[in-house]
């Protein structure tokens, strides 16, 4: 088989392709874009950024029980096989308490019902301090690697608890409808 120049023009665009010659079925075909300037990026290139989604939630939700309980913010994002996604979440949050001296919250990151980030203490954030009706105010901020997302369509949300119901606390997500956000990237293997 010989090498092979080969111009495409079809209605609204078109295609140059080149091929190399071949022995047996070894064929490498690159496409070049319809684009001036274009490059040559191949479904090869691992690390590429393939897609990116971002929502951003402003609902406020609280929650004073150990049992953990959604923040409102959840993405979607379809992926190709062997795809990876980059996750990336911002929340604005405050932890109060009234009577007690210590208050601890945690947030966890699911794909679907799956934990898939969460802490091993089950202890994210908190404080302490000598007296009683404090409150923090936060952003907090996480980035994970999904590496085990399903080919086709991935759901992530975040979920939150306090871990002391004792303590009379008291979680708050996007109090004064201060945004949150969760920003989804598919990474190429």
């Amino acid at each position: 088989m010989t090498a092979k120049i080969k111009l495409n023009a079809a209605s609204g665009g078109g295609s140059f392709s080149l091929q190399a010659p071949s022995s047996s079925a070894n064929n490498r075909v690159f496409t070049i874009p319809d684009v001036a300037d274009g490059t040559i990026a191949t479904t090869a290139t691992a690390g590429k950024i393939l897609q990116v989604v971002s929502v951003v939630n402003t609902t406020t939700a609280s929650n004073t029980t150990e049992t953990f309980a959604d923040t409102g913010l959840t993405a979607s994002i379809s992926i190709s096989a062997s795809s990876k996604v980059l996750i990336i979440t911002s929340q604005q949050l405050d932890v109060t308490r009234s009577s007690q001296t210590d208050a601890r919250g945690a947030v966890k990151l699911l794909r679907g019902s799956t934990d898939i980030f969460a802490p091993a203490n089950t202890k994210s954030f908190g404080f302490e301090a000598g007296s009683a009706s404090l409150a923090l105010f936060m952003t907090l901020t996480a980035c994970f690697l999904d590496t085990g997302a399903s080919t086709g369509s991935n759901t992530y949300k975040t979920q939150f608890r306090v871990t002391s119901a004792g303590s009379s606390s008291k979680i708050r997500i996007n109090d004064d409808s201060s945004p949150s956000t969760m920003t989804l990237l598919e990474v190429s293997a």
